[in-house]
């Protein structure tokens, strides 16, 4: 199964915990349950960053029908979809510069759509909702831009596969997805790039911040920071609804 990860930029004042309270909630709760009725898709969930509320995400797992979909126009065999800018939302970790020159449009607008591919459990919905672990209350969002042509792409596995052991044996990090994107964007620099995902549930905000205190985290981060490669790094907070 293919997980598709839409972001999207919203109107100021938008609150997609009560979508029925605006006209851009209900369409994008409107859309993703046709999505789930009509589409075969397998879920799909929608929130907005805590940290920036006009940036919005959407998750949903492809079914056999948009699976196909893409698989016969041939983006999926061929690592490439169209070539709008790949990092034109902003995060809580994108650089000061790159921030200035983004534009939000005044309505809502799909900014970028990443297709990953989970593995070895292909749906990240332990990540996302509660109804698989009743304490998750929050979802931590990343992606690390790289470019599409790595050569040392096993060495740099390496470097992040350090850091598993270390979240795992945090007992308020409650489930972690993280993939390589299966196509390839171009970025506003004109330079083809790929994404590492990484979907990672939380009990709160407060939890992901007592870990990035702690000496586990502190001795090891640096097997992710040392990563020459990585162009931009996004970082969300996100509070995920289940259609």
């Amino acid at each position: 199964m293919i997980t598709e990860i839409t972001t999207l930029h919203l109107q100021a004042g938008v609150d997609l915990e009560s979508p029925e309270s605006s006209e851009e909630g209900k369409a994008i709760h409107d859309a993703l349950s046709r999505r789930v009725r009509e589409e075969d898709a397998r879920f799909a969930y929608y929130g907005q960053s805590i940290e920036e509320p006009r940036t919005a995400f959407t998750v949903v797992g492809l079914g056999p029908t948009d699976t196909q979909k893409h698989v016969s126009s041939g983006s999926l065999a061929n690592n490439e979809v169209d070539q709008s800018p790949a990092d034109s939302s902003s995060s809580s970790s994108s650089s000061p510069a790159l921030q200035e020159k983004t534009e939000k449009p005044p309505a809502t607008a799909t900014t970028r759509v990443v297709r990953v591919k989970f593995h070895p459990n292909p749906d990240p919905s332990p990540a996302l909702g509660n109804n698989h672990h009743p304490n998750l209350g929050v979802t931590e969002v990343v992606f690390l831009h790289f470019p599409a042509h790595l050569p040392n792409k096993a060495d740099i596995m390496k470097s992040i596969d350090k850091m598993r052991p270390v979240v795992a044996q945090t007992s308020e990090a409650l489930s972690l997805f993280d993939e390589w994107s299966i196509e390839h964007r171009t970025n506003e620099a004109g330079e083809k790039i790929q994404f590492y995902v990484n979907l990672l549930g939380w009990v709160d905000i407060e939890a992901h911040t007592r870990f990035q205190s702690s000496d586990d985290f502190k001795q090891n981060v640096h097997h992710l920071m040392g990563i020459q490669e990585i162009r931009l790094s996004e970082m969300h907070h996100v509070k995920f609804y289940a259609v």
